[in-house]
C-alpha cells in the first residue's frame, strides 16, 4: 500500500503526506475506517453535503472507536470463525452479534463526547435513503435500533437495588478467606 501511495502522481494542489482521511466522490452519504496502519477514515462527499457541525463530528467520533478498539480484529476473527465453521451455527450467530455489539460500542464512544441526540440524528442523516428505516427489513436493519437505544434514556437502578447490589460486591472477597480458613477454624473447634 505504501508503494502504491508513493507511486500514485498527486492531482493539483494535493500535499504529499499519510494523511489519515480520504474523501471520495459519491451520491450515497457514507463514512467507514480502513484498517491498517496507521488506518485511514473514508468519507464520502455525500456525507460531508448531508451531515453538519456536531453530526459530522459524531460520525467521525464514531469511526475513531471502531479504530482505536480495533474492531476489525473483533470482526475479522468472528466472521473467520462463522466461514471455518459453516456447520456449527453458533458461530454464525457470534458473528452477528459481534457487528452489532461494535457498532453499539462505537455509538458510545461518539455520544459520550458529542450527545446521545446528536449521534442519533447523524446516524439517521447517513441511513436514510438507504431504506432501513422502512418496514421492510434490510441488511441495516439493525441501525433503527440502534437510534432507538441512543433515543432511549439509560436505564438507572433504584437506590436500594444499588444499595444491595454493593454490599453483594463487597463480600465477594471474603469468600475466598473463609474457604481457606474454615479447616483451621474446624480443627481449633
Amino acid at each position: 500500500r505504501a508503494e502504491l501511495r508513493h507511486r500514485a502522481p498527486l492531482l493539483p494542489g494535493e500535499e504529499p503526506g499519510p494523511g489519515r482521511l480520504v474523501v471520495l466522490e459519491g451520491e450515497r452519504p457514507d463514512a467507514w475506517w480502513l484498517p491498517g496502519t496507521p488506518p485511514q477514515l473514508v468519507v464520502t462527499t455525500a456525507a460531508l453535503r448531508r451531515l453538519e457541525g456536531r453530526q459530522l463530528d459524531a460520525v467521525l467520533a464514531h469511526e475513531k472507536g471502531h479504530a482505536r478498539a480495533r474492531h476489525d480484529w473483533l470482526l475479522n476473527c468472528s466472521t473467520a470463525l462463522a466461514d471455518g465453521f459453516p456447520q456449527v451455527p453458533v458461530f454464525a450467530a457470534f458473528r452477528d452479534e459481534m457487528h452489532r455489539l461494535v457498532e453499539l460500542a462505537a455509538d458510545d464512544v461518539a455520544s459520550r463526547r458529542f450527545g446521545r441526540l446528536t449521534t442519533a440524528l447523524a446516524l439517521v442523516e447517513l441511513n436514510e435513503d438507504r431504506g432501513v428505516f422502512g418496514p421492510c427489513p434490510t441488511a441495516q436493519a439493525h441501525v433503527p435500533q440502534r437510534v432507538h437505544r441512543l433515543l432511549t434514556p439509560p436505564n438507572r437502578l433504584t437506590a436500594a437495588r444499588r444499595l444491595r447490589l454493593t454490599a453483594a460486591a463487597a463480600l465477594v472477597p471474603a469468600v475466598p478467606v473463609l474457604v481457606a480458613f474454615a479447616p483451621g477454624l474446624r480443627a481449633l473447634g
